[in-house]
């Protein structure tokens, strides 16, 4: 189909980073009162953008405006729940309340259709919103994303490569045998002392977000990556450089989606997107299926 040309949208809220053209801000207020903070950039195909664990809708702001970066595409970059800007999950928050919660947003943007994409833990918030929403989602791109740990066909050697998953007397990130918000905390002390901006300001409001991240991304997946009927409009981009759980979990997660593609950035780490020519490749590809 032909780029759709949409004007920014969203109302102003405070805003944590210098403003530029083309940028702008807002809140959306859910059905349960919670708010979702995003922004919005550029003009076009609608793409919703989910950050990683520790960070926030601000990693996906470059130097170079987005206009110039990848001209034809509206990103819209979004807060998860106990990050930055938005409220805190309720009780029992899954990752299908998170698509309904994106599709909620959609609706306040005025928004039909779009695509998804996701960073790093934000990649199983895309994949849900590809599975759940299978007439709005119009194509999904996992970027780095992990995988589900506790898939009953999970390889052994997943589960093993994941740093979280080993016991804290081995190993400094294992969190057998520690308390998590603890360890979270610890980490949210260390980002608001270094003060980068996407990374103080996901932590502004608690350990939340993370904690979220850490228990869902192990638990049982309340959607299944079997029913994500996009076929080759769904890519999942690793790097070959990337980390070894990643790597691992790239390929199972292909073979539980028919038609699916993996994209391998060579010589790229768990942070390539943030280079804008990858970031570049991504979003024009998520374009091309529109």
């Amino acid at each position: 189909a032909a780029l759709a040309q949409r004007p920014p949208v969203g109302g102003a809220v405070l805003c944590e980073s210098a403003p530029r053209s083309g940028l702008s801000y807002g809140t959306c207020k859910l059905r349960d009162g919670r708010l979702l903070a995003y922004h919005v950039e550029g003009s076009g195909v609608p793409v919703i953008v989910f950050h990683g664990m520790g960070s926030s809708r601000l990693t996906w702001l470059g130097k170079e405006p987005l206009s110039e970066l990848c001209p034809g595409v509206q990103l819209v970059a979004i807060d998860r729940p106990g990050y930055g800007g938005s409220s805190p999950p309720p009780l029992g928050y899954s990752y299908s309340d998170f698509a309904r919660d994106v599709a909620e947003l959609a609706d306040h943007l005025k928004l039909p259709r779009f695509c998804v994409a996701g960073h790093s833990s934000g990649g199983p918030y895309a994949l849900a919103a590809a599975a759940l929403l299978p007439g709005r989602v119009a194509a999904c791109a996992a970027i780095s994303s992990d995988a589900p740990y506790s898939h009953p066909a999970v390889p052994p050697e997943l589960r093993e490569a994941d740093d979280f998953n080993q016991p804290a007397v081995l190993s400094d990130s294992g969190l057998y045998g520690q308390e998590p918000r603890a360890f979270a905390e610890g980490m949210r002390r260390s980002a608001l002392e270094k003060g980068g901006p996407a990374k103080a300001h996901a932590w502004k409001g608690g350990v939340d977000g993370w904690l979220l991240d850490f228990m869902l991304e192990r638990l049982p997946w309340s959607f299944r990556l079997e029913s994500i009927t996009l076929g080759p409009r769904l890519s999942i981009w690793v790097g070959s450089e990337d980390i070894e759980a990643i790597k691992i979990g790239t390929p199972f997660m292909q073979s539980l989606v028919s038609g699916s593609q993996v994209r391998v950035v060579q010589g790229g780490n768990h942070g390539f997107k943030s280079d804008p020519k990858h970031l570049a490749a991504i979003l024009t590809e998520l374009s091309q299926h529109w």
